[in-house]
């Protein structure tokens, strides 16, 4: 009978389900709405919820920075979390591909690429992430195509950029800029406002979700309209969590990532829209450039793209473009 008995309990618990356990959704930004992984992580949370299943967003970088939240998914410690696309880079440099300026046309563009269209590309940089214990839900919208914030003057043409120096990212970028004829400084986003206080940098290359959600807006009076890289963000899942669930809650995840997905492309459509409203509301000069300027802008930029990804990724990156563009 004890035998029995034991046998019972062993059975019961190898048939209780994987999700019992809390899902944990990472978010480092605060909840507002106008916070791209905010409202990516509540989509997918609500619908986790519906399905029966028990999810909680945690904001405002409560589990952690980027890196550490990274780890954390590729330890199993923690399910799904959203995070700079910075976060696949240091795995894949190809992911910058899809960054880079005038590569795509828009972010509907890029979401062809990204979510509609099977390619090596995407398929080599999941197959790296996965490697290190992590799965690519999707690579996420945040609103509009980057322009040029600054706190100095209208910026209508490569000209008008002389004298000035933007924050960088990181030692690439400051290579686009000397393609642009501007000096660039690597900054860290929480020194930026004393950067630019102190004389250092004079503004950035950033989509205007930036400015209006770290309310740069209040010194950077001058936003120009490049319509240049699709920023993106990554919701990333912990691969080992995600490969032992059943078949049957696995597909619930698949479909609530599915829905999250959808959603993020038509919020995404939507902040694009609304954004240059906003920047006004709060003060800024928009700035946008003819087609001289632009086309001038478009051949600098190119000509930093072996630069900005891998070399040897370029013509790659050229063909899916070409064969997602409507």
């Amino acid at each position: 009978m004890k035998k029995t008995l034991l046998t019972f309990a062993a059975a019961l618990l190898s048939a209780a389900p994987v999700w019992a356990d809390e899902i944990k959704i990472a978010v480092g930004c605060p909840p507002v709405p106008a916070c791209a992984d905010w409202v990516y992580a509540e989509d997918l949370a609500t619908s986790l919820r519906e399905a029966g299943l028990e999810a909680t967003v945690f904001t405002g970088g409560a589990l952690g920075k980027d890196p550490e939240i990274v780890d954390q998914l590729s330890q199993g410690l923690l399910q799904v979390g959203l995070t700079n696309f910075v976060m696949i880079s240091e795995v894949d440099k190809n992911i910058l591909g899809f960054l880079a300026p005038y590569m795509f046309d828009d972010m509907e563009h890029f979401f062809r690429a990204t979510q509609d269209t099977e390619s090596d590309l995407m398929n080599g940089i999941r197959a790296s992430m996965e490697a290190q214990g992590i799965r690519i839900a999707a690579l996420t919208g945040l609103g509009g195509t980057m322009g040029i914030f600054n706190a100095k003057k209208p910026v209508t043409s490569v000209a008008d950029l002389e004298g000035m120096r933007l924050r960088a990212i990181d030692s690439s970028q400051i290579e686009l800029f000397k393609q642009w004829g501007v000096q660039g400084a690597v900054v860290d986003m929480p020194e930026f406002a004393g950067a630019v206080q102190q004389g250092i940098v004079d503004g950035y290359f950033n989509p205007p979700v930036v400015a209006l959600i770290f309310r740069h807006t209040e010194f950077l009076t001058h936003y120009t309209d490049l319509g240049a890289g699709t920023p993106f963000r990554s919701a990333l899942m912990s691969a080992d969590w995600y490969g032992g669930l059943d078949d049957a809650t696995r597909g619930i995840v698949d479909a609530a990532v599915a829905k999250a997905n959808a959603n993020n492309r038509v919020w995404t459509a939507g902040a694009a829209k609304a954004e240059i409203g906003g920047l006004q509301k709060n003060g800024v000069t928009i700035s946008t450039l003819d087609a001289d300027a632009l086309a001038d802008f478009a051949a600098r930029s190119q000509a930093a793209w072996d630069v900005l990804m891998p070399a040897g990724s370029v013509e790659a990156f050229r063909a899916l473009a070409e064969a997602t563009r409507e």
